[in-house]
């Protein structure tokens, strides 16, 4: 079986890459999701993830792997964080780095989507013949799909 029997979460509104950061995470917050797809016309070019967008709010020297490791010391960070706030709607989807997934083909076997899945922190893009997004998969579409068709 392919993900051509799976019901894709619906085709998503794929964000221009010229989308604001401010733009982006309010579509995020009124879907109720961590990710939204990035294409530069009809083609795929990425990920966002909102994980991206609050690393926006942070300092750099925390967001730094050998910078700091907490932030404690600077109290209730409000009056910090607000200018940045204010700066993602100047920001654009481009200046983050898109997750580079994988991307799926409706012929993908199942057990395939599934092992690529387990190996990503993030829902895959699924793409038609003529390299159009058609849907992402998701662990808990495809589990529940699994769960149907095993009759479980």
């Amino acid at each position: 079986m392919t993900l051509r029997a799976v019901p894709l979460l619906p085709e998503p509104t794929c964000l221009h890459p010229d989308t604001s950061l401010l733009d982006a995470l309010n579509l995020m917050l009124d879907n109720g999701v961590n990710h939204l797809p990035v294409c530069n016309g009809s083609e795929w070019a990425g990920l966002v993830d909102i994980n991206d967008i609050l690393g926006e709010l942070l300092p750099a020297s925390a967001r730094d792997e050998r910078g700091l490791k907490d932030l404690r010391f600077v109290g209730d960070g409000i009056a910090l964080i607000a200018p940045h706030i204010k700066e993602l709607a100047t920001r654009r989807v481009h200046d983050v780095e898109l997750l580079d997934l994988p991307t799926l083909d409706e012929d993908t076997p199942l057990l395939e989507a599934a092992l690529l899945l387990y190996r990503h922190d993030a829902p895959l893009p699924v793409l038609g013949a003529d390299g159009r997004l058609r849907g992402m998969l998701s662990r808990r579409v495809l589990l529940a799909h699994l769960l149907t068709q095993t009759g479980s």
